[in-house]
């Protein structure tokens, strides 16, 4: 890319999907920032759009087709270059550089820490790129030799956060379970987890002093992997550190008040280990997403989950033990090829069995190259929508149910923001991960405040500082 279109260096950036998106977002920004860049007000003022992609879902695809669109309207008003990176471009390469001739640049998830010095010096290896909207055989070969990159080339950031209160560090990538539905392991390789010492180099970082007075100091850190508690990494002396290996050497370094969290946790790698040590540690977050996804073990079986439904129950039961006032969230699927309704009837107990304070629910998409995909898609969509509304309506009530036995108690939150509904309220978030909205001065965002519970309005909790 020459000087001449160089000039502006201004960006703009749109993040879709996952927080491990959001973290490697952060990286980049952190990055062009560094290289003498700044945010754009608006897509209108960039030199360059970013699209972070998230394939997880047809939804999200749908989604980034759609804003393709949009820049392709908006490339006829001004001049700028447009990327597609991530997990989207990882999986529909050849589509994109087919279909969309607005997409300049194309980056899959093991080319990302070549994005900038492609921008700034037009090294284009091993990223696709077509600048001047030309499709040519030159591009689908580079195209096609960046599709090829070992996914064990992997490589993390030095950092993944600008600025701010919150900080997402990922400390693995990929996934080796090959859930028949998920399209994660063929768009993100192999599992691969990261130094210890670089992950606790990262959070030194982040809390080291600053001369700047406008930096935050970080009061909530979340460890990020497709499958956290699957971390292994081997040492030089060849020790194996385990994910609880991990925490218990990150835990002494952090600095005042820090909470530490994680994402995600599977029910197959959830240890006595692990569910002992958050009981132990007050650093660590009272909360745990266990996606259990399905209460039929034949579905389960179906989806590849490697565990039954028995053995999910006990792991509740155990965590539930250990750690009493811990916070449980899930994810549900509805409508997996071959689903019942004595399978949806067996999700429904075991969702009442649970009583997850908090559940992700969504239905069933097909995604070309999982193994599910070869199943068909036999659930009728109006029995797909009939059956996730009754989940979600009995998840309601349950979560519902659970904040009303909360009421009158006192508990700590950290503020992350002003309420959408009112500039005269905070909205912020408990240790278990629920959200809490309150009378309160901005000027209170990133630091934890001490709230008694109120009668809901809605299925809103909402608090009264304690002392006002």
């Amino acid at each position: 890319m020459s000087k001449e279109t160089t000039r502006n260096k201004t960006y703009w950036l749109e993040t879709y999907g996952c927080q491990m998106n959001k973290a490697e977002s952060g990286f980049l920004e952190y990055e062009l920032q560094e290289r003498g860049w700044s945010q754009a007000g608006s897509p209108a003022e960039a030199e360059v759009v970013v699209l972070n992609t998230c394939s997880v879902r047809k939804t999200a695809e749908d989604r980034i087709w759609g804003r393709l669109g949009f820049f392709k309207a908006e490339k006829k008003r001004h001049a700028f270059r447009l990327v597609v990176m991530g997990c989207m471009s990882e999986r529909l390469k050849q589509e994109i550089l087919d279909d969309a001739p607005q997409v300049d640049l194309l980056v899959g998830n093991f080319q990302k820490h070549r994005l900038v010095d492609v921008l700034e010096h037009g090294d284009e290896a091993p990223v696709a790129d077509r600048s001047s909207n030309r499709r040519s055989p030159h591009h689908r070969s580079v195209h096609q030799e960046a599709h090829l990159v070992d996914p064990g080339e992997y490589r993390f950031a030095e950092r993944h956060s600008l600025s701010g209160f919150q900080a997402f560090l990922p400390i693995m990538h990929g996934c080796d379970n090959f859930c028949t539905y998920c399209i994660v392991p063929y768009v993100r390789g192999s599992e691969v987890s990261r130094s210890p010492e670089s992950i606790i180099e990262e959070i030194r970082r982040l809390q080291s002093p600053t001369d700047d007075p406008t930096r935050q100091v970080v009061r909530e850190i979340t460890l990020l992997g497709q499958n956290v508690n699957s971390y292994s990494y081997r040492e030089g002396d060849r020790t194996i550190v385990s994910f609880s290996e991990l925490l218990r050497r990150v835990v002494p370094i952090l600095q005042d008040k820090t909470w530490l969290r994680f994402l995600t946790s599977h029910p197959k790698d959830m240890s006595v280990e692990l569910i002992e040590l958050i009981a132990a540690e007050t650093a660590l977050c009272r909360h745990i997403h266990l996606p259990v996804q399905h209460g039929s073990d034949r579905i389960l079986e179906a989806m590849g989950r490697k565990y039954t439904r028995g053995h999910y129950l006990a792991l509740v039961e155990k965590i539930r033990k250990t750690i009493p006032e811990v916070s449980l969230t899930t994810d549900i699927l509805i409508g997996f090829p071959g689903e019942t309704e004595e399978d949806y009837r067996l999700t429904l107990e075991l969702m009442k069995e649970v009583r997850f304070d908090d559940a992700f629910t969504y239905r069933y998409n097909p995604r070309e190259g999982t193994k599910a995909f070869e199943l068909g898609d036999d659930v009728p969509e109006a029995v797909k929508q009939e059956r996730l509304s009754g989940v979600i309506e009995l998840q309601r009530r349950i979560s519902r149910a659970g904040k009303r036995r909360k009421l009158g108690t006192v508990v700590e939150v950290l503020v992350e923001g002003v309420s959408k509904k009112s500039s005269a309220e905070l909205l912020a978030r408990t240790e278990g991960d629920e959200m809490v909205v309150f009378p309160g001065s901005p000027d209170r965002i990133g630091s934890f405040v001490r709230v008694r519970l109120k009668p809901l309005e809605g299925s809103t909790l909402r608090g009264e500082p304690i002392g006002e």
